[in-house]
């Protein structure tokens, strides 16, 4: 008996011995796991703030071939125990949501043609299904007026209206329309006929790639005016009927670009076409936005922040907008 009790003691003090070391290994996993998560966290800072000095340099830091690798998120840049990938995207190579309508109230043609394009090149993959509306435009046009007058656009068939404040009372969660610009691009998906798949594009079919939504070519920062070593391919494509896939891919590849003037030389421009960029584009901005995405990683722990910054011309002069931890 005594030698029964004595066994039974043994392993109820194993059992709790055992318990007490599970406990204690799953605190300190959970410990180490959270210093990790803030080493990640401040390699991400740092990311963020490499991408600030960068951005503050005077010159044209593009043309610098290791700065370029850094900002483009193909160097990880050692921090302490981890690293850092940025990524820097500049906003003025992308259509403003805020400008397509002067201040005055007029309806700025060659913006509303632009997304209409932009409408028609991410329709294609599609085949006829056309997911996204054109009557996306005017909803965005009398989101961002102060007016209450439906927008309709005489120029284009079929879904040619927009909403106002009527509309958006009658949903199943009414909201208003705000009749002011947008503060951040997120605010698109309230805009009638705005829906995720417009905004963001499709998942990848069996034996297809992913299609995109209309998120990666508009912005809500700047002047209105593409800055056209920032443009990308598809955006480029906007600006004018006359520039087709081949000469969009040109232009990129040949930037960066001191003057307008300079683009004359790209097989295929025309005046006409030269005339439109010239009326829409610009290489000089007078201030610059950038988003800049820096991923932290220390260990198994990854933390992203996004930053919004704008540049302005004086070198040095960098101010943050807007900040996202992800």
């Amino acid at each position: 008996m005594a030698l029964v009790v004595v066994l039974l003691l043994i392993g109820v003090v194993a059992a709790m011995i055992f318990e007490f070391s599970h406990d204690s290994y799953v605190r300190y996993q959970l410990a180490h796991n959270v210093r990790k998560s803030y080493q990640a966290l401040h390699c991400a800072e740092a990311g963020v703030a490499i991408a600030t000095a960068i951005l503050g340099q005077a010159g044209n830091f593009w043309a610098n071939e290791k700065l370029v690798g850094i900002l483009s998120g193909a160097v990880n840049v050692p921090v302490g125990d981890g690293y850092c990938a940025i990524t820097v995207i500049g906003e003025q190579g992308k259509i403003n949501v805020n400008g397509l309508k002067s201040p005055n109230g007029e309806l700025v043609q060659p913006r509303v043609d632009q997304m209409l394009r932009l409408i028609d090149l991410l329709n294609a993959p599609y085949r006829g299904e056309n997911p996204i509306s054109y009557g996306v435009v005017p909803a965005i046009i009398d989101w961002t007026d102060p007016d209450d007058e439906v927008t309709i656009l005489p120029s284009v068939r079929g879904e040619n209206a927009g909403a106002e404040d009527d509309y958006y009372q009658g949903l199943e969660t009414p909201i208003h329309c705000k009749n002011g610009p947008f503060d951040v691009l997120g605010e698109l998906t309230l805009v009638k006929g705005m829906t995720r798949e417009a905004f963001r594009g499709t998942t990848a079919a069996e034996g297809a790639g992913p299609i995109l939504g209309m998120e990666p070519f508009l912005t809500v920062y700047g002047d209105g005016r593409l800055d056209i070593n920032h443009a990308s391919a598809n955006v480029l494509r906007t600006v004018s009927d006359d520039i087709d896939a081949a000469m969009a891919e040109t232009i990129v590849q040949n930037r960066p670009y001191g003057s307008l003037r300079e683009l004359s030389r790209i097989p295929g421009m025309t005046g006409d076409v030269l005339q439109a960029i010239q009326e829409t584009m610009t290489v000089r901005s007078r201030s610059a936005y950038y988003t800049v995405t820096a991923r932290g990683v220390a260990g198994h722990c990854v933390r992203t922040i996004r930053v919004v910054i704008e540049r302005d011309r004086f070198p040095g002069q960098c101010r943050r907008l807007i900040r996202w931890e992800m």
